[in-house]
């Protein structure tokens, strides 16, 4: 656990490094597919693609604010954090749009 910690919370190791650049590499290919979603005349292929780039950023995502509130020392402070919270606001509309019905609002 302690060695997840460090990866996840240390950028001075090169696993830390090769983690937050993974992660960040994940962040501009999540806005990229948003923005090419936007396109409109895009192929039933493409479509495809771009939402499962999206599922898969999405669940890295979600397994990286799970591991970072699993090895938070103080699991409320993280997640009531400026970066818990935006972590948390990064993922939670995706699960919003696939759990709740919307139109009906």
């Amino acid at each position: 656990m302690s060695r997840l910690k460090r990866i996840i919370q240390e950028t001075d190791t090169t696993a830390g490094k090769v983690f937050d650049l993974f992660i960040q590499s994940l962040i501009i290919i999540s806005l990229l597919t948003y923005a090419f979603d936007t396109l409109p005349n895009l192929s039933e292929n493409s479509r495809k693609l771009l939402r499962g780039t999206e599922l898969f950023c999405v669940g890295v995502f979600t397994l990286e604010y799970i591991a970072r509130v699993i090895v938070a020392t103080q699991k409320k402070d993280f997640i009531f954090s400026f970066f818990g919270v935006i972590d948390l606001l990064a993922i939670l509309p995706f699960y919003l749009y696939i759990g709740v019905d919307l139109v009906s609002l």
